[in-house]
């Protein structure tokens, strides 16, 4: 049986030239894992700590790797995932998955060479392609004039839809109306609170959003507020939770509740592509689109690999540390490259 020879972690600590995001964030650090195999099959993955504070997450992948995956025979990922992930029932998730997230994505590439095929396929899927929307680069500080410009000029280079950023405020409704009247009644159009409304903003932000025919209303409150989002649960606009959730029983409670009609599970906080594939087979099962938080050139390899639809978010954030993303289609959409693995390589080969 295959034996896996060594991983090895690296930190990348990248600051912003400004804030950008609903939330301001000033930087990320990267958690970069390269996993060999006894044959000398080489791969990467990858997690990330929003803000920063990733050297804790490094060393937990470190250990995490020295003490399940270094000498031990190669499984399927799932297998490995379960395994690392029974070692915290003392710890708690936090941020141990944030660093299962970077062995998880590893082992499904490494997967995906021996086998000499696309991630896409090992993970169940094909090569197809997946509707890809903007959303980097608005400002819940901007104008709602500036909002409705940058929208246009996504629209135009062929988007699928774009997703302005709000403060769940009296302010929301000019900036949903500058936008809306921008890119015209047929494309789409979503927004994100960054959880900062209440259940009365909140509750007014959908009715404002049903107005202007939004797609849905990403985190109108904070993600553990889940009786206010029971309350929210039967308005007519579409809600969408998921970026700070980790644990499935979590994303079962929003699915099972009636609480998310769009499911965001962010590849760092919920643990890898493992948990996120699972997570988009729970939300298949309800009828719930899967939109993953960031990381579109990553999570369309999920593409064709669960019966449900699956929706994709441009937000550069960690994408310029790699090479090999796959090119937007003319026509809105996102594909898997044709390649082994997930393509993808860091630009400093140093590391």
């Amino acid at each position: 049986m295959m034996k896996i020879a060594s991983t090895k972690i690296h930190l990348i600590e990248r600051k912003f030239a400004k804030p950008i995001g609903g939330s301001g964030v000033t930087g990320v650090d990267i958690i970069v894992a390269a996993v060999r195999d006894a044959d000398g099959c080489e791969s990467l993955g990858f997690s990330y700590v929003i803000g920063g504070g990733g050297a804790v997450v490094a060393q937990l992948a470190q250990a995490q790797a020295a003490r399940f995956l270094d000498g031990a025979a190669l499984q399927a990922p799932p297998d490995h995932w379960l395994e690392i992930k029974k070692s915290f029932n003392r710890t708690g998730d936090g941020p141990n998955l944030l660093a299962l997230a970077a062995l998880d994505v590893a082992l499904w590439d490494l997967t995906a060479r021996r086998n000499n095929e696309p991630l896409a396929r090992t993970l169940g899927g094909d090569i197809l392609p997946v509707p890809i929307y903007a959303s980097g680069g608005f400002s819940p500080n901007g104008t709602p004039e500036e909002s409705a410009e940058l929208a246009v000029s996504y629209i135009e280079a062929g988007y699928a839809g774009v997703k302005p950023r709000v403060n769940a405020n009296e302010g929301d409704e000019a900036v949903l109306r500058a936008v809306r009247d921008a890119i015209g009644a047929q494309a789409r159009l979503m927004a994100d609170a960054n959880e900062k409304g209440n259940v009365d903003t909140a509750s007014r932000l959908l009715a404002q959003a049903g107005e202007y025919g939004l797609s849905f209303v990403e985190e109108p409150l904070p993600s553990s507020d889940i009786l206010g989002y029971r309350r929210l649960a039967a308005s007519r606009t579409p809600i969408a939770i998921g970026e700070h959730l980790q644990g499935l029983d979590r994303f079962a409670v929003c699915l099972d509740d009636g609480i998310a009609a769009v499911i965001q599970p962010d590849l760092a906080m919920a643990g890898g592509l493992t948990p996120c594939l699972e997570v988009a087979r729970m939300a298949a099962s309800k009828g719930v689109t899967v939109a993953p938080h960031f990381l579109p050139g990553l999570f369309v390899q999920l593409s064709g690999a669960f019966e449900g639809q699956l929706l994709l978010e441009e937000f550069p954030i960690v994408e310029d540390a790699f090479e090999g993303w796959p090119e937007r289609n003319s026509d809105g959409t996102l594909q898997p490259r044709d390649c082994a693995g997930h393509g993808l390589s860091l630009k400093d080969t140093s590391l």
